[in-house]
């Protein structure tokens, strides 16, 4: 039998008082954004955290797994904490959350272009502190005013800008790691290596499943201001010809930092400061880069576009885009969107795929033909690319529903996801998910999406899990990992 009281007596001899928090707020506080509508109606996690840990050192989260690996407490990870797809709220009564924001440690190194961070370093503080020096993290993610390192790495995270600098595992070139027993293992930070697999990839996206990240070694990239880079914007005859101009801008060898394309709906729905007519898209461009690279990449991008029917128009609506990028995430769990919910009853948000160019095409005739009209309460279905690579993108299918009964808020959306991810799975080349992770909602997906090799995922959490302590559910099954 369990024995919370002794588990949370123990841990507090272990680390101190101030280190394990077991009010209600600080326990319903680390589950962050988790259920926001829900919440807003007064919903109730059933299996709240025993304790909040909040570990400031590597040993103190050694300390705390091997502990938790010993006397079978469940753990969940977690740093900033934007967004979790279930991921930070547990399933059982005997699981803790380890909080480590308090780790936030950082050292510049300018001639190598690269820090060290601890894992709760939020990037918008690293970007404050570099920024004087002449140099960013190129990293800038919606969840940018809540993001910290180790959920970016957990998860996969991409910036906005991730088409000219990378995501998050184009960044990274080292970290530390917990295991489950409390085992320190450091990956060390080199511009790479042909000496056997690249382990970091083992950690980066498991979303908190193998191992605590505790410290992370980044690139980083010299500072240009937003105001000084080179945009463009136009509007496309359709959607399809759109990505046609964005895959030839992509495969002639041009990168530009942002491109993105909208069909109508998500457009009007999120922006509206720019008329299509039905059937139209809107398309821009941002150019990072020395002031050449820049002239040279726009004046390929309208040469380009204007091929493919491109109505170029001015940029105001891309400075807006990029003053408000942030505020969906900035405003998710204030009290004001809380009101706003109960007023209008009314959930909005996204699922990102991705796919080849091909793929990519069917996957979005696919899901404006079969989605539109099946759920009587959706008021919006539209998509954008925001993420594109030399053989292909991402789509984000933006959704909003009017939802009756509260409760049934994510029960209505893990519905949807299921449809768009199971188009998706049809093609060879599509993902159930581009950046987000897919948390506990989609984990009965996973071993759908992984085919025969999520053999591998499964031995590689058995053997460095092997109790399962961390995020039970969480990315894997629990009954596919017997």
């Amino acid at each position: 039998m369990f024995d919370k009281t002794k588990a949370i007596s123990d841990l507090t001899a272990l680390l101190g008082a101030d280190k394990v928090l077991t009010s209600e707020e600080a326990i319903i506080g680390a589950q962050s954004m988790e259920f926001s509508f829900e919440r807003a109606f007064g919903y109730v996690y059933p299996h709240p955290a025993i304790a909040v840990v909040k570990p400031t050192s590597t040993e103190d989260v050694s300390k705390i797994l091997k502990y938790c690996n010993d006397n079978g407490v469940n753990v969940i990870p977690k740093t900033g904490g934007s967004r979790g797809a279930g991921s930070l709220v547990p399933s059982d009564d005997h699981t803790i959350t380890i909080d480590g924001s308090g780790m936030d440690s950082y050292v510049i190194d300018e001639y190598n272009y690269a820090a060290e961070v601890g894992c709760g370093m939020p990037v918008a503080r690293l970007e404050e502190i570099i920024r004087p020096m002449g140099l960013t993290t190129g990293h800038f993610p919606q969840s940018f005013p809540l993001a910290q390192y180790g959920g970016l790495i957990s998860t996969r995270s991409m910036g906005q800008f991730s088409t000219y600098f990378g995501a998050i595992e184009d960044m990274l070139v080292g970290l530390e790691v917990v295991l489950a027993d409390g085992t320190v293992c450091e990956i060390r930070p080199v511009p790479r290596r042909a000496v056997g697999p690249d382990l970091k990839n083992v950690f980066m996206g498991a979303e908190g499943t193998l191992g605590y990240i505790t410290k992370a070694y980044i690139k980083l990239f010299k500072y240009r201001p937003h105001a000084d880079l080179w945009k463009g914007a136009y509007i496309m005859p359709s959607y399809l010809d759109g990505m046609e101009a964005i895959r030839e801008i992509m495969t002639e060898g041009y990168k530009p930092a942002v491109a993105r394309l909208y069909d109508k709906p998500d457009y009007d729905h999120n922006y509206g400061t720019v008329e299509l007519e039905d059937g139209e898209a809107y398309m821009f461009f941002v150019n990072d880069g020395p002031e050449g690279v820049q002239k040279a990449t726009g004046d390929a991008i309208d040469r380009i576009a204007a091929k493919h029917g491109a109505r170029q128009i001015g940029t105001q609506a891309i400075d807006h885009w990029l003053e408000h990028v942030d505020d969906l995430c900035s405003m998710a769990d204030l009290e004001a969107t809380a009101k706003v919910f109960r007023e209008t009853k009314r959930s909005y948000g996204a699922i990102t795929i991705a796919g080849n160019w091909a793929d990519l095409k069917s996957i979005y005739k696919d899901v404006m033909a079969e989605e539109p009209g099946k759920y009587e309460n959706q008021t919006l279905l539209g998509g954008h690319i925001s993420h594109c690579y030399h053989n292909g993108a991402n789509i984000y299918f933006v959704y909003e529903f009017e939802i009756e009964d509260p409760m049934k808020a994510t029960d209505i959306v893990v519905k949807f996801f299921e449809d768009i991810s199971l188009i998706a799975l049809r093609y060879k080349s599509g993902t159930i998910e581009h950046h987000h992770g897919i948390g506990k909602e989609r984990a009965y997906l996973c071993p759908q999406e992984h085919g025969s090799s999520y053999e591998v995922m499964k031995r590689i959490k058995n053997v460095l899990d092997p109790n399962h302590i961390f995020s039970p559910g969480t990315l894997m099954p629990l009954d596919s990992l017997k």
